[in-house]
Formats: structure tokens, sequence, C-alpha cells
């Protein structure tokens, strides 16, 4: 494949069924890395150790393992577009801010960067609406408010690290996939503007400026208060 003819776009934290053409997929989940080694696969399936819901889980070969906390394997200004779902939540302000600081790197002059994320305002005023519907007066076997905001948030599972010493190793490793930090469209047009870019602003779903857009956002991803989407341009 000439350099011309490589794909031009990145698809950060692709997930499992990324195949869609002109771009390139890429993950640094702990799902992901196993997907790369089936014998460590069988053998913790084999003990336990992972849900066997996720080794089940067929990846495709399309799929590069980075990690993105450890910058992009990119040269600069090497790319027109870079789209990032559901993945900044999963890092650290800190880490976030490198990696989006990282994709103005390696975009062109005029390049695209849109990421999704869970909407912080959608997910308070469900907790505000639900305290507000339901009170005080909750059966026992009701979810309240709080722990139905608890789980939306996904910081941390219910219950801690297993002692076990192989199982509290995959639960360290596993813990990219809670969530670290969230945003809300103001918050999150402002850390893109701290990273360089210019004309930022929230836009609706298969709405932007990256052409074929709609082969990689996935509905279930932003409409119905699962997500807001950001986009911004690297300036000329």
């Amino acid at each position: 494949m000439t350099m011309e003819s490589r794909p031009k776009k990145l698809n950060l934290g692709c997930g499992p069924g990324a195949t869609a053409d002109g771009w390139i997929h890429l993950d640094g989940s702990w799902n992901a890395w196993l997907s790369k080694h089936r014998m460590l696969r069988w053998l913790l399936k084999a003990c336990r150790v992972v849900p066997a819901g996720l080794l089940g889980t067929v990846w495709s070969s399309n799929v590069i393992v980075h990690d993105v906390r450890r910058g992009l394997p990119l040269a600069s200004n090497s790319l027109e577009a870079i789209y990032a779902s559901h993945l900044l939540e999963h890092l650290h302000l800190a880490e976030a801010m490198r990696l989006l600081s990282e994709c103005h790197r390696v975009l062109g002059p005029a390049g695209v960067l849109r990421a999704v994320v869970p909407d912080l305002r959608a997910i308070v005023m469900q907790y505000v609406n639900d305290v507000d519907r339901t009170g005080a007066a909750l059966p026992a076997d009701t979810m309240s408010a709080a722990d139905k905001l608890n789980h939306a948030l996904l910081f941390r599972r219910p219950e801690p690290p297993a002692r076990n010493v192989v199982l509290g190793l995959y639960a360290a490793l596993a813990d990219f996939h809670s969530h670290k930090w969230m945003y809300d469209s103001d918050s999150l047009i402002g850390y893109f503007k701290q990273a360089g870019f210019v004309s930022v602003c929230e836009r609706k779903f298969h709405d932007s400026q990256i052409e074929g857009i709609e082969n990689i956002e996935a509905a279930e991803r932003v409409l119905n208060g699962a997500g807001i989407c950001v986009e911004g341009v690297k300036p000329s």
C-alpha cells in the first residue's frame, strides 16, 4: 500500500467491530489486547478469571492494539480526521489532555477531531428527575436515584477487587474500562480549545465535517442522552 493510498482517518477506541474502509482502527483496551493472545484467553477462561462474555467477543483483524496513553504512533500532520467515541472518559483528565494534544499533532492543517463522550448533563438531569419523581417512598427492591447515578457514572464496580492475586491483577489491568472523568459539552469544548483546536462546537448525530462519519458513528452511543459530540479543527 502506497503512502497516498493509506487511510488518512483514525478511529480511536474503535471497539471490536471496526471494519469501515478508509480508517485506521485503533483500540488500547485490555479486551482488545486479549483478542490478540489466544492462548492467554484460553488460560484465563479455564481459570474463570475473566467473564466468559468478554472472552467470546470477536475482534476484527483490522484493529491495531495500542495504548493511547503512550501517545499516537503516527507522524505529525499525517491525518485529515480523528474520531474518538466513548474513550476520553476512560482516561484521567491529564491523560485526556495529552491525548487531545497528540490528536492536534498528528492532524494536518484543517484536520478535524470529533469526540463522543457520555453526556454528564443528561446523567445528572436524569438523577434530578428520578429524585423529584420518587421522593423517599421507594419499594425495598427498587434502585434508588443515587444508585442509578453511580451506575451511570461508571466510576467503579460495586464490588471491591478480588484478593486472589490473579483476579486482582486482572481487575487492575481492566481498570481502564472504568470512567475517570466526565464531561458536558461546555467542558469538552473548553478542553478542545486548550489543546489548540478552533471552530469548536457541539454537533448532532452524523452532523460532521468528516466524510463518511455515518460508517463509524453508532446511534446507540449518541442518541437519547447516551453521548454528546464535540468537533474542532486544527488551524490551517
